[in-house]
């Protein structure tokens, strides 16, 4: 199995224990996941591309913020509470303390973005003609997107995360699972110099502008003409430029980045619905979905113009009308109808 592919080692660590509780697994523990499992939406279950990049990145960004509370500590205690990613991952996942819908959504996002950029062309890129455009401004964000993409890699260029990639947060409530994770394995003693050890790293975590945030600034200084330029977004398509396609056409939307991301992987009536609202003429939105479909979930390009056409200018209107109340309220009233 390629080390790309982590499950299979992963579990293969966990196998003495796993083999241990073969027969519990399979009681009404067990009967209860592949229940839900069973009769999950195909359209809603987890490729597994998507689970193995997540997965990775999980193990990894809890590694990294087990190293980091380690080197904090004095060598005994350091030494008393060694443990592996898969061993830390495993007493947090029992614990529910890695069932973090923020957590799961950014590496579902960074899985995704890796997934769609993988079946893009090579070559050089729009974002890399940009560093070296003529307007200052539009070169200076673009180059420190591409610093910032640079930094969620590894050293083997996959996509990763780190400590700096979440938000405030986030950042407390895994680094402090984390160190508690570690404090069941140590000296008593220990107890207290883990604790200041995560504070420690916490208040020295670093501050950096996410991808997102970095996108929407460049889209901001492309300004109206350049994210109409001709052919651009069927360009960022064919590249498999997802977040910067969905930056542009939130922009061009008046819709928050977030709306515009889950549109553009949420099916073929949504993205329809993303691309009139953006004002996306109907032969750039066809050549668009011919070129990115497959790679955004789209299973018929025939049928996501289809859902283009039919869409009226009054549906449009309507949505934008409704796009405009408060999202919080726009969600509680979805959830209320869903009961109703």
């Amino acid at each position: 199995m390629p080390a790309e592919w982590p499950i299979t080692s992963a579990l293969s660590e966990g196998r003495e224990t796993r083999t241990s509780t073969a027969f519990a697994a399979a009681g009404s523990g067990r009967l209860a996941a592949v229940v839900q499992d069973f009769f999950l939406s195909p359209e809603a279950r987890l490729t597994e591309q998507e689970r193995s990049l997540m997965t990775a990145m999980l193990h990894g960004l809890v590694e990294r913020i087990a190293v980091e509370i380690r080197a904090r500590l004095s060598p005994e205690v350091a030494a008393s509470c060694e443990a592996s990613a898969f061993e830390l991952v495993a007493d947090l996942t029992r614990a529910g303390l890695v069932q973090d819908e923020a957590l799961v959504a950014l590496l579902l996002r960074r899985a995704d973005v890796q997934r769609i950029a993988s079946s893009g062309r090579g070559g050089r890129s729009t974002l890399q003609g940009w560093t070296a455009g003529h307007d200052a401004e539009v070169a200076a964000a673009a180059m420190s997107l591409v610093t910032a993409r640079g930094r969620g890699r590894d050293r083997f260029g996959r996509v990763s995360l780190d400590l700096s990639d979440l938000s405030a947060s986030l950042a407390q409530r895994l680094v402090v699972a984390v160190a508690a994770a570690l404090g069941r394995r140590c000296l008593e003693a220990g107890d207290a110099e883990i604790a200041d050890a995560a504070n420690d790293l916490l208040s020295s975590r670093t501050e950096w502008s996410s991808p997102e945030e970095l996108e929407a600034a460049l889209v901001d200084a492309l300004g109206s003409d350049g994210r109409q330029a001709p052919g651009l977004l069927v360009a960022l398509a064919a590249e498999g430029d997802a977040p910067l396609l969905a930056a542009v056409l939130a922009a061009e939307a008046c819709l928050a980045p977030d709306e515009a991301w889950d549109a553009l992987l949420g099916g073929a009536d949504d993205l329809a619905l993303l691309l009139r609202l953006a004002g996306v003429p109907r032969p750039e939105a066809a050549a668009l979905l011919a070129s990115a479909g497959p790679a955004l979930g789209i299973g018929d390009p025939v049928r996501a113009i289809e859902a283009y056409d039919a869409i009226s200018a009054e549906r449009v209107e309507e949505a934008r009308a409704e796009l405009a109340l408060p999202s919080a309220y726009r969600h509680a009233r979805r959830i209320i109808g869903c009961h109703g």
